[in-house]
């Protein structure tokens, strides 16, 4: 599990200060995006097979806020997979391991031009496989 480094930045912020709830949700979508390019299953790969990532679902917890200019961890703890889904467990924490929200975000795998649902291409579907054997 390695962790993508961000800083919050003044824009993340809202008139209190703290990281908009908001937020939350793009952090946790950079953290599956980056673990995806990591293993080779990420955007350019899907895109080399005609395919796209689109938001099903997204459920997010929040246990503390996070301020400007806090330095954050972003990590995915699990990802599942079915034929045209994708299911990560995600966590936000500060820098120093608190937590600060964990989440659920499930992406749908489409074809580009069409939009509809497409079955992960096997080679693909092989990398998911064998990172989740590895991660065990």
């Amino acid at each position: 599990m390695t962790a993508v480094r961000r800083r919050v930045e003044h824009v993340d912020t809202d008139a209190s200060g703290l990281v908009h709830f908001s937020r939350y949700a793009s952090l946790m979508e950079t953290a599956l995006l980056e673990h995806l390019d990591r293993i080779g299953a990420g955007l350019t790969a899907l895109a080399g097979h005609g395919l796209d990532l689109v938001v099903a679902e997204l459920s997010i917890r929040y246990h503390s806020p996070a301020r400007f200019p806090d330095e954050l961890d972003l990590l995915v703890t699990k990802v599942k997979f079915g034929v045209v889904r994708l299911r990560a467990e995600t966590e936000v924490r500060r820098a120093d391991g608190e937590p600060l929200a964990t989440g659920t975000l499930t992406l749908g795998v489409v074809d580009q031009s069409t939009g509809t649902p497409t079955p992960l291409p096997e080679p693909i579907a092989t990398l998911l496989k064998e990172h989740d054997r590895g991660a065990r």
